[in-house]
């Protein structure tokens, strides 16, 4: 955590020689103060920023050549739990996972670990620090012209869509919603109690 003579404060990401990652940092620092981020955001960005720069350490590349590997380290984030992940990871900790093996994250936490990766990324390449390819890695980068004219800028003009390219499915979420009885209860009880509604 930084804090600012000003009392504000945000997260950060340091490397090995605890040493301020630089687009870790810039990012992090817009987030909080370009985009009026709350704290816990750069909490959380700063925490799957610092995997995915652990994960190029132990592989031996640089981040911006493991942007072009995000389904190698998709399936590492899937796979490797605390032991092997984690800052105490012991040298050469091996990810063994196989049939049956429980996943160490869920496709969830595994698409917003790429969303603050997706964003770091993309804010370097706004500032000019690094090749904007590395834009058309991350996403699908396609023009309007196939949509049909609804669909298209009213001025005539050409628009532009963004599609992650790197991303799990995440099943869909059972609601268990309130029987049409029980919302019927609970109108006939607020009535009771003399709320001013009323039940038919």
């Amino acid at each position: 955590m930084v804090r600012l003579p000003s009392g504000a404060r945000y997260w950060t990401v340091l490397d090995e020689e605890l040493a301020v990652v630089p687009a870790a940092d810039s990012f992090l620092r817009q987030v909080r103060f370009g985009r009026d981020g709350a704290e816990s955001t750069t909490r959380a960005y700063a925490g799957s920023i610092a995997l995915f720069l652990r994960w190029c350490a132990r592989t031996g590349q640089d981040w911006q050549a493991g942007i072009g590997q995000l389904g190698l380290f998709m399936t590492w984030l899937v796979h490797a739990g605390p032991a092997v992940s984690g800052i105490g990871a012991q040298p050469g900790a091996a990810l063994l996972a196989g049939p049956g093996m429980r996943p160490a994250r869920s496709a969830r936490r595994v698409n917003a670990v790429l969303t603050a990766v997706r964003g770091m990324v993309v804010h370097a390449v706004a500032e000019g620090t690094v090749p904007g390819y590395l834009v058309r890695v991350l996403y699908e980068v396609a023009d309007d012209r196939d949509l049909p004219e609804v669909a298209r800028p009213e001025d005539g003009g050409t628009g532009w869509r963004m599609r992650a390219r790197h991303r799990l499915h995440e099943p869909d979420t059972v609601v268990d919603r309130a029987s049409d009885e029980d919302v019927v209860a609970l109108l006939r009880g607020a009535a009771r109690r003399g709320t001013g509604w009323s039940c038919c």
